[in-house]
């Protein structure tokens, strides 16, 4: 009984267009639900790359206002980064390969 039961279903017109339709609606259509995951992922992905660049643009500000406001910070930095000197300085630079560099750039 049971068994005739089964073929009775797979014998269904009604079965086979609702499979034709779940299977067309998840992976052909325009609106598929692989594209909906596809556009989930990428949303995420955005949102990560929003949220990180929203705390560059704070630390960057934070960074500027320090610079324009504290010269001692201002000379450290082109010291350090920019390997700047004061006239009357000689700068040696050892990298980490154990060579060492001359800069002669000089620092106002």
């Amino acid at each position: 009984m049971k068994k005739e039961k089964k073929y009775e279903i797979l014998k269904n017109k009604y079965f086979w267009i609702s499979l034709f339709f779940f299977i067309w609606m998840s992976f052909f259509d325009s609106n598929s639900l692989m594209l909906h995951f596809k556009f989930k992922k990428s949303i995420q992905e955005m949102t990560f790359n929003r949220d990180f660049l929203k705390k560059k643009i704070s630390s960057e500000g934070t960074q500027l206002k320090k610079l324009t406001t504290d010269s001692k910070y201002l000379e450290k930095l082109a010291r350090e980064k920019f390997y700047m000197k004061k006239e009357d300085e000689d700068l040696f630079i050892v990298s980490r390969n154990n060579s060492i560099h001359n800069f002669n750039v000089p620092y106002k």
